[in-house]
């Protein structure tokens, strides 16, 4: 690992803004903590919302193209919507993972791991002010204890799940992976 920083000549580019003061110690051993890149996380974040606003555009043009009013099932077209809006998200939260870890210049595993936990954090956070602005918007709408459990439960699911997919994009978008991988020149 220590090689591969040090003959690296674009890792110097960033240091000094990401560098963070190291207890003695550590300073002593020439070990550094997580030197997180904050404008990396933003961007990866901004990437997840332009990815996702696109990918969204997208399926709705290819619904709209391909939605007949006067033979429309409702109860499938929605069926279809939640896949896509699924699968959207979690791209987007891919995408985001690796271009926070690609902007911040991360190598190491324990950094890139904390940068896309903090795209995922950060990029949820912005989507739930985004849909509690709108929720007002929505009827009154009675609700069914068991369908709510088990939608709970759901939900604990997805979020695991984009956790995990952003962590995914967040490794396989560390400068270190390419390096390895032959994709790039030290």
């Amino acid at each position: 690992m220590a090689s591969v920083l040090g003959q690296n000549p674009y890792i110097e580019r960033r240091t000094g803004e990401r560098r963070r003061l190291a207890p003695a110690l550590l300073a002593k051993e020439g070990l550094e903590g997580l030197r997180v890149s904050w404008g990396g996380v933003w961007g990866g974040v901004l990437v997840t919302l332009g990815s996702l606003m696109l990918l969204s555009a997208l399926g709705v043009a290819v619904g709209m193209t391909a939605l007949e009013p006067a033979r429309a099932d409702f109860s499938r077209l929605a069926a279809v919507a939640t896949i896509w809006g699924a699968a959207s998200f979690l791209a987007s939260l891919f995408f985001g993972g690796f271009a926070a870890t690609r902007i911040g210049m991360i190598y190491d595993r324990a950094t890139g791991s904390f940068e896309g936990f903090l795209v995922w954090v950060v990029s949820l956070l912005v989507l739930g002010a985004f849909a509690g602005s709108g929720i007002g918007l929505l009827p009154d709408v009675t609700v069914d204890l068991a369908e709510s459990r088990a939608a709970a439960w759901i939900g604990l699911a997805a979020l695991v799940l984009s956790l995990v997919v952003t962590l995914a994009g967040a490794m396989s978008g560390r400068r270190g992976a390419a390096l390895r991988a032959g994709r790039e020149r030290p």
